[in-house]
């Protein structure tokens, strides 16, 4: 759907210039054939791919994931309405992921996995999916594969919303095991050289963005994490950082390079140590300055990549990619490195020794 939304506006000659007006009327015109997924694969790409954020997207979301008054439909945009049934407990369902204490950024995933594939029951079995048996589902994840070309993280998502909607909300077992075990690419992650990273953070002219970049850099730091770093978080003495609730609700200690401590110190000094390290430029309703959004820190991370003249095209997890790396290239177990990044299983931290190997480094071609 990205693609047509792209030859819709060829004329435009760079798909930048395509306007709200357009990506509303693009919607409208096909919002029986849109899902959820496609329409974050189109946000996706306005947001990072081009770096141009368009408003409608943000009144888009809301024809996917605003709380159904009915199970019939919801009006979208003026006198539009989308035709939608919802699941029968697509309420239950939502208030179940909630009281597992799953973040609101996962308990939307699910849910719009879950009715994307019941829009998909709807159109083409002509039934809710809650009267949808294992067969059929199964044809359901081979559009996915087949059409849609999902990726695998893709069908790890839906499968997980389908069979907890059912074991868990509908108390039917249903068989979805034959999308366990799926071959996946294998692709090493992107890895800044230290004289990249060095280029990179002098390049920076603003404190705060220097010290941002820096920090991730330094802590292996999620982007969420550093944008719910609080001031009480830091031990400048320790030179530490008390990550709160990383990715599965999980705490841990993780470190920072003594180089920060006084450019640190300055965002501390005068905040109460429940107030966010880094905040906004922009104020709220209330007239607090708001927390720092990611794509602030993508777009400054963006920006200081073409400045330094590095052609590799990074993401603020890229940091946290290099962090890593570097650690493995100065003798720091993978134990200590896997508790850094907190991650679960050590098999997660050993992609690390991919891109970092000894060995190969001795080796000269022979051309």
């Amino acid at each position: 759907m990205l693609q047509l939304l792209i030859d819709t506006y060829k004329y435009k000659n760079d798909p930048k210039f395509i306007s709200n007006d357009e990506i509303l009327k693009f919607f409208n015109s096909y919002r029986k054939k849109l899902l959820y997924q496609d329409f974050v694969e189109i946000r996706n790409y306005f947001l990072n791919t081009l770096g141009v954020p368009r408003k409608s997207l943000t009144e888009i979301e809301t024809w996917y994931l605003g709380s159904p008054e009915s199970s019939t439909g919801f009006t979208c945009h003026g006198e539009l309405t989308v035709p939608r049934a919802y699941p029968r407990l697509y309420d239950a369902y939502k208030n179940a992921l909630k009281l597992k204490r799953y973040s609101q950024k996962t308990v939307v995933l699910y849910c719009g996995a879950l009715t994307a594939a019941n829009d998909w029951c709807v159109r083409n079995k002509k039934k809710l999916i809650d009267d949808i048996n294992a067969p059929e589902l199964y044809d359901f994840f081979l559009y996915l594969t087949n059409e849609k070309k999902s990726s695998l993280s893709t069908m790890r998502i839906h499968r997980f919303a389908i069979s907890y909607y059912f074991k868990r909300v509908l108390n039917i077992e249903i068989d979805v095991s034959y999308v366990e075990g799926l071959k996946d690419s294998k692709h090493l992650p992107v890895v800044l050289s230290r004289d990249e990273i060095r280029s990179l953070i002098e390049t920076i002219n603003n404190l705060k963005h220097r010290t941002i970049i820096a920090l991730m850099y330094s802590s292996g730091l999620r982007l969420s994490e550093l944008l719910n770093l609080r001031v009480r978080d830091i031990s400048l003495n320790e030179l530490t950082i008390h990550v709160r609730e990383g990715k599965g609700r999980k705490d841990r200690i993780t470190i920072f390079s003594e180089k920060l401590k006084d450019d640190l110190n300055r965002f501390m000094r005068g905040k109460e140590p429940v107030e966010y390290l880094f905040l906004s430029s922009f104020k709220d309703d209330s007239g607090k300055y708001r927390r720092l959004s990611g794509r602030t820190v993508q777009k400054l991370l963006e920006t200081a990549l073409k400045r330094a003249g590095i052609n590799k095209k990074a993401s603020p997890h890229d940091l946290r990619h290099s962090f890593a790396t570097h650690l493995l290239e100065n003798g720091i177990s993978l134990r200590h490195i896997q508790q850094l990044l907190g991650h679960k299983n050590i098999s997660t931290t050993t992609i690390y020794t991919k891109v970092y190997s000894p060995s190969l480094k001795g080796i000269k071609s022979p051309l």
